[in-house]
């Protein structure tokens, strides 16, 4: 059996979510797969900046212009999001997070 065949028989086997998966790559809609988040959820500024490679100072004058948002955990304790900073490392062009309803 060639390869040809091979492929065109797992197509035909693969259910409808797969196939249509298969076809946005070949069409080339999707440019990768989702990263998986390795390690805590929630990093602490230092952490955060080293993430980023900016000082503390710096990482604090971005979370205050919005950019990340801090959680406070208990009184005076803040983390932030590490989704929340490595998406500003992957699209530094993003000014803001986006706002929610309150």
């Amino acid at each position: 059996m060639t390869t040809m065949e091979q492929l065109i028989q797992a197509v035909l086997a693969a259910p409808e979510e797969r196939k249509a998966a298969a076809l946005r790559v070949l069409r080339g809609e999707v440019t990768e797969p989702a990263a998986v988040a390795t390690g805590p959820l929630f990093l602490g500024m230092s952490a955060g900046a080293k993430l980023l490679g900016v000082s503390r100072a710096t990482f604090w004058r971005i979370v205050s212009a919005g950019r990340i948002e801090r959680v406070e955990l208990y009184p005076s304790s803040y983390r932030v999001r590490r989704a929340d900073v490595e998406r500003l490392a992957l699209r530094p062009e993003e000014q803001t997070r986006p706002q929610t309803a309150d």
